[in-house]
């Protein structure tokens, strides 16, 4: 793709681009809450779980399957709201999936069987995997080409923050007893409720409002921002659409056909499959080492989650690099570095039978690997796809990629009860490289690229 604009400021398609301003850093802000919302529910239920168990004495399956619930309903959610975000556009689902967390965050910690505590983190994941493809293409439309890695890893970089603060949270809520795990699952109530009020102030992407031919609510945008030349760059391109007699194809908008049509199924190959294998052993990876380190000699409750809360604070070192990179070296060379990283630890780790302290400082390694693939995955699934299906490929990504860490989550626990830990451990490895191999293979470089808005 050429980074000459056809008009000063815009994108290859004539479609201008706002400076690295206020009102983008606000929402790029308020994007990456909703990403730190979903690390922290996500993460707190590993917390949570050394509770549950002896509460409610569920079954191997069954506790596999609180751990999936909430991951099982990030597919829906990713793959429904995504879909709707481009056919009815942004801003109505960036509020809505917000009251999904409030919710059912609070049902959750309410439940009085385990039955009950599965469907409510699995409505919990709806509004979870909603906010994925809604917050990305939000962020990514408002973006500038050349800031646009930074702004989109500091967003989802904000999951891992608030995984950090679960743990934290969840270590000063343990005094609390055996009922414990009812006020760690409802503690993200609050400030989710206090986002999704924020939110309202964030306006509809006028990216999405052109494409979908509603040029003057568009420009309405640009004026509300306060960029008259945008809005005037915007009448430019309308002016030469009416010249040209060409008219937006609203059908297109949320074309799921589209993804598999021979201009985009590479991509829509590449962004979920590579998605799917990370993952699968990142997802077991992050809900059970909790409970990993709790069945390890010498360790209790409170130094398992310390450790656990230890770990995923190291892991802002590789979020710092990728930071300073993602806009430098680019997108697929980190994402290839992070997955042949993790995929060794892993195979390394199913080799040895380290103690305690040895496991933990492995972990952090593997961790510090871990955020480039982690990050990187988000934004090719954003970036590589059109603004017609943007959050449609997005959230068909997003879904895929849950389907990995349902098996991950389901099936993890199962190996280490029927097989050991090793050969768990060594699997989730196996996985990761073959999601490196993909990397090198399909993944196109999307740095410094404007966004399509075909």
């Amino acid at each position: 793709m050429s980074e000459k604009h056809s008009v000063p400021g815009a994108s290859e398609t004539g479609m201008p681009e706002l400076p690295l301003n206020a009102f983008v850093r606000r929402l790029t802000l308020l994007s990456a809450m909703g990403v730190f919302l979903d690390g922290y529910d996500l993460t707190i239920i590993s917390v949570a779980l050394l509770f549950i168990i002896p509460h409610f004495h569920p079954s191997a399956t069954l506790l596999g399957m609180v751990g999936a619930a909430a991951v099982a309903g990030m597919f829906v959610g990713s793959l429904v709201f995504g879909n709707l975000s481009d056919r009815f556009g942004r801003r109505t689902m960036y509020l809505l999936d917000l009251l999904f967390f409030v919710v059912f965050a609070i049902l959750s910690a309410l439940s009085q069987n385990i039955t009950e505590l599965i469907v409510f983190r699995f409505l919990l994941g709806i509004g979870i995997g909603a906010d994925y493809p809604v917050s990305s293409a939000l962020t990514a439309e408002f973006s500038p080409t050349k800031k646009r890695g930074l702004l989109l890893v500091a967003t989802i970089a904000s999951y891992q923050v608030g995984a950090v603060v679960a743990y934290l949270v969840g270590l000063a809520l343990i005094p609390l007893g055996p009922d414990a795990w009812r006020w760690m699952l409802a503690s993200g109530a609050v400030p989710a409720l206090l986002v999704m009020w924020s939110r309202r102030s964030i306006p509809e992407s006028p990216r999405w409002l052109i494409r979908a031919g509603k040029v003057a609510e568009g420009q309405e945008v640009y004026r509300s921002i306060g960029h008259a030349a945008l809005q005037q760059t915007v009448e430019a391109n309308k002016t030469t659409q009416r010249e040209q007699n060409a008219k937006p194809k609203t059908s297109e908008l949320g074309d799921f056909r589209r993804l598999f049509r021979k201009d985009l199924i590479r991509m829509t190959v590449f962004t979920a499959l590579t998605w799917f294998l990370f993952d699968s052993g990142a997802y077991a990876f992050s809900v059970f080492y909790p409970t990993i380190f709790k069945s390890l000699k010498g360790s209790t409750i409170e130094s398992s989650v310390l450790a656990s809360a230890i770990i995923a604070a190291v892991a802002f070192v590789g979020i710092i690099l990728d930071l300073l990179l993602v806009d430098r070296v680019g997108r697929k060379y980190l994402q290839a570095v992070g997955l042949l990283g993790l995929g060794l630890m892993f195979i390394l780790l199913s080799v040895i039978t380290p103690g305690f302290s040895v496991f933990v400082i492995l972990f952090m390694i593997m961790y510090i690997f871990l955020q480039a693939p982690a990050q990187m995955t988000y934004l090719f699934s954003v970036e590589v796809f059109p603004t017609s299906v943007r959050a449609t490929g997005q959230g068909f990504a997003t879904a895929i990629s849950r389907l990995g860490g349902l098996m991950g989550i389901f099936i993890f626990p199962l190996l280490m009860k029927d097989m050991g830990l090793s050969t768990g451990v060594r699997i989730l490895g196996i996985a990761v490289l073959l999601a490196f191999i993909l990397t090198v293979w399909l993944a196109p470089e999307t740095r410094n690229q404007p966004l399509s808005d075909n």
